[in-house]
């Protein structure tokens, strides 16, 4: 299958490039994604979705990226809208999907790192609701959130629940963030009465949508790396030192050929990973993981080298790139760092090494 965007996709991808390419970092899109219907994509149409699928997700996602604009597509949508998707019972879908996918109610995901667990627990009652009690922190645009979607663990396992943002005993105290353009909270709930949607083989499918979110957040790192590489394209083609355009000196046009390089690497890793019917959960664990490594990688080398390029305007706070390399950096710390994304991967390879020697 040709690792690339279908020409409808590319459309959309142009589209939003040029609706967002003159807001500024931190400015609120949620407005224009509503009304372009972009909270629709990934759902089916039965629950008020547009029938699409991640990949298309992703191409919002990797415009999110571009524009750093401030918006919950990313906590709502994808993080909480995802997981309902996948891992809720059918009741559960019905009652809270159509909201979500309408932009009507905004939603967060409680978890932790490694989404299949948190640091929640739960008393199942008598009548089948959960008594939610404990603390998360790092919890994306939870303070503003009308839904909560919480992973929390009971003395059987791991259950799935729902409560309003607003209930009794829920505590959600906002958090000082590197990245000046999303919000995270901290959420304690204590003694809070929550629904309770726990699906089938609920552990396996939030493995399953964890590898779904890594790929959406891969994508909008894609985002940061191309907006970077254009950025300081167009900067090496006015700059000029001692008479010329520094895009003239070869130097820097090597540095320029690494970002792109290093760029495109990770988007083709990323429209790869985003065709997410082809795989099984194994196959789609492991390329989920390659896209996070590489975007990640490629993202922050994007911003770094960026900013160096610019030189000293690079450094100012008025100039956006700072807010292109937080980004970065915030990205890079979602849902666990390199290294346990690396494990991933190299499990793998080791897997297949070892069956083919037998």
């Amino acid at each position: 299958m040709p690792i690339e965007l279908t020409v409808e996709q590319r459309d959309l991808q142009a589209a939003l490039t040029d609706a967002w390419s003159e807001h500024a970092p931190a400015q609120d899109v949620w407005p224009s994604i509503r009304e372009l219907g972009l909270t629709e994509i990934p759902f089916p149409e039965d629950l008020g979705g547009a029938g699409y699928g991640v990949k298309d997700a992703s191409v919002v996602m990797t415009a999110h990226g571009r524009c750093l604009a401030s918006s919950p597509y990313l906590s709502s949508v994808i993080m909480a809208g995802l997981t309902l998707l996948h891992a809720a019972d059918d009741e559960g879908r019905r009652a809270h999907l159509p909201a979500i996918a309408s932009g009507e109610r905004r939603a967060a995901l409680v978890c932790g790192p490694a989404v299949v667990s948190s640091s929640i627990g739960a008393a199942v009652t008598n009548e089948g609701t959960l008594v939610l009690n404990g603390r998360q922190d790092v919890v994306l645009d939870a303070a503003s959130a009308d839904v909560l979607v919480v992973v929390a663990h009971t003395a059987s396992g791991v259950e799935l629940a729902v409560v309003d943002g607003g209930a009794a005993g829920v505590g959600r105290h906002q958090r000082e963030s590197l990245d000046l353009t999303r919000e995270f909270a901290t959420v304690e709930f204590t003694g809070v009465e929550a629904t309770r949607v726990t699906g089938p083989y609920l552990e396996e499918r939030l493995r399953r949508v964890r590898s779904l979110l890594m790929i959406a957040l891969a994508a909008e790192q894609v985002g940061i790396a191309r907006q970077c590489l254009e950025m300081t394209v167009d900067y090496a083609k006015t700059r000029q030192q001692f008479g010329r355009t520094i895009g003239s000196f070869q130097a820097l046009k090597h540095r320029l050929v690494d970002m792109l390089v290093a760029t495109e690497l990770a988007e083709a890793t990323v429209l790869d990973a985003a065709d997410v019917d082809r795989f099984v959960d194994a196959d789609l664990a492991e390329r989920a993981a390659s896209a996070r490594v590489l975007a990640s990688r490629a993202a922050m080398y994007a911003a770094e080298e960026a900013i160096q390029i610019h030189g000293g305007i690079g450094f100012t706070w008025e100039h956006p790139l700072h807010h292109h390399f937080r980004r970065a950096k915030t990205d890079q710390l979602l849902f666990q760092d390199d290294d346990v994304h690396v494990d991933t991967v190299a499990r793998a390879m080791l897997g297949r090494v070892r069956a083919a020697s037998v």
